[in-house]
């Protein structure tokens, strides 16, 4: 059989796929790319400027709640040129352009455009000034679209390739679903604690489940949540060392986490980020904890993620934690 080139194959796979975009119900490709990568289509005189500087700033910015700090993205910057047909299917894409009748910098978004899942921004100025001034501004709202883009990536192939027997030992005990991987396995369930994880040759990842009693708003602060926080995992959460239980893991306290309050499907959450290490042990690593009210049963509910993995970087496992916990739901009865 004759071999094809790669032009030949590329040219083959580019017919598809202008095929499959004729009208509405056109059935996209799935879309390429590595997690938390974002391609920026920018020509080089843009790039080398002002308005790549910022871009550069925005999305590379390091993530210091990570025992390493990494950028928060990975940019790769192809000119108008070389936006082909195959690179169009990148996951996340960055779209700049400068039309010398805009009266002011537009950002917009758009889904699935070429592939699918895909999310691309378009950011329109009549100069670099103005769209440098408008980057700065929205510079948050721009992070946040492909933060919830990844998560919400994260989220769907979860709950497509999951552990089902896990989900129904959650719902039963705590009336919350959660998906979580085929991989994952039961690892500890004792009183309102629970532990769902994965132990590997390179690493641990894993949830906690708690819950205890509900009696005022002041528990939902960062103090509070960390304090309940290490009280739980001390007595739930060690290793195996003498003298019993002198090694667990807590919250480190050399590096304040974060805590953000926020709605999910119009509940309240309080989500904390930081470092965990095991007291008396050299372990630790990142972690993420969303918490909320169940006010049926006056309880509070925490979901708590963390990630060992003292080979690797830590950017994208723990961004999958968090897709993880972002699919627990109570149970509709």
């Amino acid at each position: 059989m004759k071999k094809l080139s790669i032009i030949q194959i590329a040219i083959f796979l580019s017919a598809i796929f202008l095929f499959s975009c004729k009208d509405e119900n056109r059935i996209l490709s799935s879309s390429t790319g590595k997690n938390s990568e974002i391609v920026v289509v920018a020509n080089s005189n843009i790039w080398n400027g002002n308005t790549g500087a910022t871009i550069r700033k925005i999305f590379t910015e390091l993530d210091t709640l990570l025992p390493q700090p990494e950028a928060k993205f990975s940019i790769l910057n192809i000119t108008h040129r070389q936006f082909s047909n195959l690179l169009k299917a990148h996951r996340n894409v960055v779209i700049v352009q400068i039309e010398k009748d805009k009266n002011e910098c537009e950002i917009s978004t758009k889904t699935d455009l070429y592939s699918s899942p895909q999310t691309i921004l378009f950011i329109t100025g009549s100069d670099e000034n103005q769209i440098v001034e408008t980057l700065e501004r929205r510079a948050n709202k721009i992070l946040d679209v492909f933060e919830h883009a990844e998560l919400e990536r994260i989220k769907n192939g979860v709950k497509t390739f999951e552990n089902s027997e896990l989900r129904k030992l959650v719902e039963n005990k705590y009336g919350y679903s959660i998906y979580l991987p085929q991989d994952y396995d039961l690892l500890g369930d004792k009183n309102e604690f629970i532990w769902l994880g994965l132990n590997t040759t390179k690493g641990t990842e894993g949830v906690f489940i708690y819950t205890y009693p509900y009696t005022d708003k002041s528990q939902l602060s960062l103090e509070s949540l960390t304090a309940k926080r290490n009280e739980i995992l001390q007595q739930y959460v060690l290793l195996d060392k003498e003298p019993q239980g002198s090694a667990y893991m807590t919250t480190t306290n050399y590096i304040e986490p974060s805590y953000k309050t926020m709605k999910i499907n119009d509940e309240f959450f309080a989500r904390i980020r930081g470092l965990w290490e095991i007291k008396n042990d050299y372990m630790g690593g990142p972690f993420v904890s969303y918490t909320t009210v169940d006010k049926a049963k006056n309880i509070i509910i925490t979901f708590d993620g963390f990630v060992y993995a003292p080979s690797r970087t830590k950017r994208d496992l723990l961004k999958r934690i968090e897709g993880i916990i972002l699919t627990a739901h109570p149970v509709k009865k």
